[in-house]
């Protein structure tokens, strides 16, 4: 608990010193020190921290700091607390490298400019709860490219794992370990909640897959792949057709025909069924699967499934 304290304060520091540098044009850190009632040394961290997160502050002469307001948009509107996670959120995706830094850029924008258009609602997900030293360690083992070792909690029992850790993912509320299993040579994705045990093995792996990033940034879920090498075909009906005009309900989605009765031909290329089944399941019944067959065959036999449950449980009321 102290040293959840000592962080939480650290990190609220750290937001009301981003405050001063929204309203003045320049600040000594002899000055900060003072305010704030504490070491020249534990400021200059903290500037760091502001630094290491990708906040734009210069040093413009011997202990004297700017930020360049141009470059940042409308953090006047958070309180510190508020300020404190964008800073602490924008540290630890600094640490997982470019691709994740713009994206994290990207949603921090959006939710920039949904503040400031109140009245507005946006609903996010609540993720599910993330261990910070856990998270830490495996950035660690990324970084410094070391196989790792964990049990992993399946649906019916825990099992071992090594694995080559490349990236922590998010998809949908959930935090995900991508990486090589060694022995298979397999990409696997393990989910974080899952994970007990882990740690950090002496051997270590040559390089994360230099495609990696490209491909997660084209994902819609956790069901990416390397290739998406398989084509499905849908008929979606003229009622929701609209829906798939004004946007793409998955990123490798391309409309194919025009019907004069306003239905369309769409067609998806994903890398596994399971990357698009709970998509199209959605919009039953304003689609027909054309191809392929087989997975037309899974979804039927999940809605019959699915029917015959809600029978047997009418038939028990």
């Amino acid at each position: 608990m102290p040293r959840e304290k000592k962080a939480h304060s650290k990190l609220i520091r750290v937001a009301q010193i981003l405050r001063f540098f929204m309203v003045k044009e320049k600040i000594l850190s002899s000055w900060l020190a003072k305010e704030f009632r504490t070491t020249p040394r534990t400021i200059q961290r903290d500037l760091a921290l502001l630094k290491e997160a990708g906040f734009p502050l210069h040093e413009i002469q011997k202990g004297v700091y700017r930020l360049s307001k141009d470059l940042i948009k409308n953090l006047e509107v958070f309180d510190d607390t508020e300020l404190a996670l964008m800073v602490a959120l924008k540290n630890i995706v600094s640490q997982l490298g470019t691709p994740f830094q713009k994206a994290a850029n990207t949603v921090l924008d959006r939710i920039y400019e949904c503040v400031t258009s109140l009245p507005v609602f946006v609903k996010i997900d609540e993720a599910i709860p993330l261990d910070t030293s856990f998270f830490n360690r495996m950035v660690k083992a990324i970084r410094e490219k070391k196989q790792v070792r964990f049990h992993y909690s399946g649906l019916k029992s825990s099992h071992p794992v090594e694995l080559e850790p490349y990236r922590v993912v998010y998809f949908e509320g959930f935090w995900y370990l991508i990486g090589n299993e060694p022995s298979t040579g397999i990409l696997k994705r393990y989910a974080l909640d899952k994970i007990k045990d882990f740690r950090l093995l002496n051997s270590c792996f040559k390089s994360v897959p230099r495609d990696l990033d490209d491909t997660l940034q084209k994902s819609a879920n956790i069901w990416f792949a390397e290739k998406a090498n398989i084509k499905i075909t849908v008929l979606i009906n003229a009622e929701v057709s609209h829906y798939f005009k004004r946007r793409k309900m998955y990123p490798s989605q391309e409309i194919k025909e025009e019907r004069k009765d306003g239905s369309l031909i769409v067609t998806f290329s994903v890398g596994h069924y399971e990357a698009i089944k709970n998509m199209l399941k959605s919009w039953i019944p304003n689609i027909t699967i054309i191809s392929p067959e087989s997975l037309r065959e899974q979804i039927l036999a999940d809605v019959k499934a699915w029917t015959k449950k809600q029978e047997k449980a009418k038939g028990k009321e």
